[in-house]
């Protein structure tokens, strides 16, 4: 398989397409596009244009520098995703960070990862994950206090992160690519779980778990100590209480960002409340259809930015083209640069 090949195979798994169902819509045989795909014969630019138009793809996406190849992530989904929509998922997230990495190379520009030693993240309790989510947030300088952004922490030491448009059963995956710690996370969730997951991912990336640890209850414990650490949530509810207010845990979430039901389960765990209580209050959630979708106003989603700042900068010093600009913004954004007429640049 040749780079074009590879190219057009990655267009049609991002798409969602087979063969036949390209053929169909790119007006061309599916045994060309398969033999496109093998490397066994080249794509003139007319067949090119018609499969780049099939798939939503720009034409220097099939002549991109940066490739990755395969990878093996770790997937954080509510219910198992089909082959097909792994398959999409994956090339979604391969397309992304090839982009990533190619206007890191073009700008000359990598954040190197900050995150504890890992023989300072071992755990043997779900009590000991308190104190390595407290000692990421010291070495992030991020104090008790709520995280105004994530995805900014985050892209400022060192993880990349990437949202990415695809089935509502995932939720995130984790990778490394080249030591680089890698979170994509599902773009059509609400704001208060998507930053959960990435907590969650966050934990799957530091902890040290013992054996006799379940994972993602580990995962889970260190997402809710990072988003809200116990002395503050102790401070909000106080060390003992007989109930909690729904109105209580409203204004919690949308001060820390983490949603109401994450909450009660962290009172539950810091024991603030019983597991009777906690249950009580889970039926209510329950019985008023809250696990779906949670009362009042929903708390709004993060986007990473670093990526895009490094592309329009790329593109203002002239590095770029304006339509190459476009292309590495990828499918989601691909209206930014041409929302405005082009910018005036004032020179110092």
């Amino acid at each position: 398989m040749n780079q074009i090949g590879e190219r057009i195979l990655a267009a049609r798994k991002g798409a969602g397409l087979s063969l036949r169902a390209l053929a169909d819509i790119a007006g061309i045989s599916h045994t060309a596009i398969s033999k496109y795909e093998k490397g066994e014969i080249t794509p003139d630019s007319d067949m090119l244009i018609k499969i780049a138009n099939a798939t939503g793809k720009s034409m220097d996406f099939f002549f991109r520098d940066i490739t990755i190849g395969s990878l093996k992530p770790n997937y954080r989904c509510k219910k198992s995703l089909g082959k097909k929509t792994e398959t999409k998922i994956h090339a979604k997230t391969l397309d992304w960070l090839e982009r990533y990495l190619e206007i890191e190379h073009i700008s000359d520009e990598k954040i190197a990862v900050i995150l504890p030693d890992r023989k300072d993240c071992h755990v043997d309790s779900l009590n000991d994950i308190e104190k390595v989510a407290l000692r990421v947030r010291m070495q992030w300088n991020l104090g008790l206090d709520p995280i105004d952004n994530l995805i900014d922490s985050f892209e400022m030491h060192g993880i990349k992160v990437g949202i990415i448009d695809v089935d509502t059963k995932f939720d995130a995956l984790t990778f490394h690519y080249d030591d680089t710690p890698v979170i994509a996370v599902a773009k059509n969730i609400p704001g208060d779980r998507q930053r959960f997951n990435l907590a969650h991912e966050l934990g799957h990336i530091i902890l040290d778990i013992n054996p006799g640890l379940d994972a993602e209850k580990a995962a889970n414990r260190f997402a809710g100590a990072f988003l809200i650490p116990e002395e503050m949530m102790k401070y909000e509810l106080l060390e003992k209480r007989r109930t909690i207010d729904i109105n209580e845990l409203y204004r919690i979430k949308h001060k820390y960002g983490i949603s109401m039901k994450a909450l009660i389960h962290r009172a539950a765990d810091l024991e603030i409340i019983t597991d009777n209580i906690a249950e009580r209050l889970y039926r209510l959630f329950s019985k008023n259809g809250w696990n779906k979708k949670e009362p009042g106003k929903g708390f709004p989603n993060e986007r990473p930015i670093h990526m895009e700042l490094l592309i329009l900068r790329a593109h203002a010093e002239e590095k770029i083209t304006r339509s190459r600009a476009v292309e590495l913004f990828g499918e989601p954004l691909t209206n930014i640069l041409n929302e405005y007429n082009e910018p005036e640049m004032i020179n110092g």
